[in-house]
């Protein structure tokens, strides 16, 4: 938020233009009615992004097509992710309440983001580069999708560029060559990097420098999309490669609106809306079209298609093509925001002077070692993974007395906020993430005289599922968004045994030392802490609900697609997005995603696209 702040002042495009590293995207086309190309993908985003670039540099015809245009120069920057949430590159939908979660957000429901541009969400999200546990290819028990037929395609694309700081046993893990550029991120130089660190080891919690080698359990400084302190999205990582710029026609500002299918069930090419004169073409695929629009979207353009739940697509009047479950058992990762305020000063002017001195200190590196700051997330590279059922309450420290150990359920993720920087951005804070003015007003009260550590419990395996429904047959309204957080009490179960770990975290001396103590909010309907304080953090998790925008599971292998990605019951239609996956794996799934990009780009260029 300081960032955005600082670039607000100085001029924002300008700023980011003096700073960042010059590379291009590729143009626009224009489109005509009646066009045929080889491929058309729908969708540059995570996957999209690479199976079309792969596809165009194996020498075929391909059009991908983008609702959005290009990203920001702000997106390039890491430091301003958060700030990137609700802006003209989101399409920050609004979901439907369930009314047992997200409470205190606005309309007792929240809100997510995705990406509207080239990249998709790897242009605005926070970087992190988590494959997963291994256990979580394994275990889909679908032919020839298992870990061992995973881990080549996230070794294909990863660029690594610093191998040589992680441990020996690291080495077999990850390659240093691939297009996308991964690496840590710059060092923030807050001493509640060390603090957090030290206060978990103090849990007998490991400090694993490498949640992508042996072990995912433990503290970890996360290795991100990042290079020369910049983001690397999809857009840039392959899109913005000058052999892929030659070759692929990318249409910008184009929505899709729907697949082309004839009588006998064989795609044939797309509708969109296309240009400032929002013309509607039909475009067309002597091949194969891809659906990779994210697990919120090609399920929406599925059901156009008349591809969906047949009982739904007769309600909406629309004629069933291929009766199948598209829309449902979509997972997202949820988490609760948990509070503890630090290093008490009781003078509101000195702690505002000091969130202004940290902008002038921006300001100052800015000009004088061209933003080196700017590469770093904050206290968000300091990740924890664990499985809460391994923690011992009683003895206050992590126990590995099971294989099952090894599987985590929970992870932490870490934010600051600096004294006095709620009550100047808490305006921008209460629009960017939706929560309600009731929740930010007693933040930013709290906030004037204490600086605050947000400890985010995100449960990682959630029982809870949901739906993508039509909210309507126009193309261009959003779809009807169920997530349905927290119906299984088992999810709320897993969040009141992360906030009880934080809770001993901000016992232990690293923190006590810097006069931590975890926040109990007044929130309407829960009981208070003092009576039945287990029973206050179960009312406090529905409340603190938030998502993190890693939807899964709406278009998945094994129920909507067949091994080889391929819509059942429908020709030359494949699916390659977050909706693909059947469930959740243990991490932000951007890698999984990608991942699936390079194997549809192989099944396509292998034996004809069998």
């Amino acid at each position: 938020m300081l960032v955005l702040l600082l670039l607000s002042v100085l001029g924002a495009a300008r700023t980011a233009g003096a700073l960042l590293s010059s590379y291009s995207l590729p143009p626009g086309v224009t489109l005509t009615d009646g066009e045929e190309f080889e491929y058309i993908v729908v969708g540059a985003g995570a996957a999209g992004a690479v199976v079309a670039s792969r596809l165009a540099l194996a020498g075929a015809n391909v059009l991908l097509v983008e609702a959005g245009g290009d990203p920001s120069f702000i997106s390039r920057i890491p430091a301003v992710a958060m700030a990137l949430m609700g802006s003209e590159m989101d399409y920050r939908y609004e979901t439907i309440s369930n009314n047992v979660s997200c409470l205190s957000s606005k309309d007792r429901a929240c809100l997510v983001s995705r990406g509207k541009c080239l990249g998709g969400s790897t242009s605005i999200n926070h970087m992190m580069y988590i494959r997963g546990n291994r256990e979580d290819y394994d275990a889909l028990n679908i032919t020839d999708w298992s870990w061992r037929h995973m881990e080549p395609y996230f070794l294909r694309y990863e660029g690594l560029q610093d191998l040589d700081h992680l441990p020996i046993s690291s080495i077999p893990y990850h390659n240093t060559t691939g297009t996308m550029k991964l690496g840590f991120f710059e060092y923030s130089n807050n001493p509640w990097h060390l603090r957090i660190i030290n206060g978990y080891e103090a849990l007998n919690f490991p400090c694993n420098l490498d949640v992508n080698g042996v072990s995912q359990i433990g503290v970890s400084r996360i290795i991100g999309y990042t290079y020369n302190n910049e983001r690397m999205s999809t857009a840039r990582g392959y899109l913005g490669r000058d052999d892929v710029k030659r070759k692929l026609k990318v249409a910008k500002y184009t929505r899709c609106t729907g697949v082309i299918i004839d009588d006998d069930n064989v795609a044939r090419g797309i509708t969109v809306v296309h240009g400032p004169s929002n013309a509607t073409l039909r475009l067309y695929a002597s091949r194969e079209v891809i659906l990779s629009a994210g697990a919120l979207v090609t399920p929406q353009l599925l059901m156009l298609s008349g591809i969906g739940p047949a009982d739904h697509l007769n309600e909406m009047g629309i004629p069933v093509r291929v009766d199948l479950p598209v829309g449902n058992n979509m997972t997202d990762h949820t988490l609760v925001l948990v509070v503890v305020k630090v290093e008490k000063e009781t003078n509101l002017l000195r702690g505002i002077i000091d969130s202004a001195g940290k902008i002038f200190s921006l300001l100052a590196d800015i000009l004088i070692s061209r933003g080196r700051s700017l590469g770093s997330i904050g206290l968000n590279d300091v990740t924890t993974f664990v499985n809460t059922l391994c923690y011992d309450f009683d003895k206050r420290q992590l126990t590995k007395n099971s294989t099952k150990c090894e599987l985590s359920t929970t992870q932490f993720i870490h934010q600051y906020a600096a004294r006095g920087l709620l009550v100047i951005g808490g305006p921008i804070l209460k629009q960017r993430i939706g929560l309600a003015a009731s929740v930010i007003n007693q933040l930013s009260e709290i906030n004037k005289n204490y600086a605050l550590v947000i400890i985010s419990s995100l449960v990682l395996q959630p029982k809870s599922s949901g739906t993508i429904r039509l909210a309507s047959v126009d193309p261009l309204q959003a779809p009807a968004i169920f997530p349905n957080y927290l119906s299984d009490e088992r999810d709320v179960d897993e969040m009141v045994r992360g906030i009880q770990i934080i809770e001993q975290l901000t016992e232990t001396l690293a923190f006590k030392t810097a006069g931590a103590s975890l926040l109990r909010l007044e929130l309407e309907g829960c009981p208070s802490s003092s009576r039945d304080l287990t029973a206050y953090w179960r009312c406090y998790a529905r409340h603190l609900t938030y998502s993190t925008f890693h939807s899964v599971g709406t278009s998945a292998l094994g129920r909507v697609l067949d091994t080889r990605m391929r819509v059942r019951g429908v020709a030359r239609l494949r699916v390659a997005d977050a909706g693909a996956l059947p469930q959740l794996p243990r991490g932000n799934p951007a890698a999984a995603v990608i991942a699936l990009g390079e194997r549809l780009a192989d099944f396509l260029l292998d034996n004809n696209g069998d």
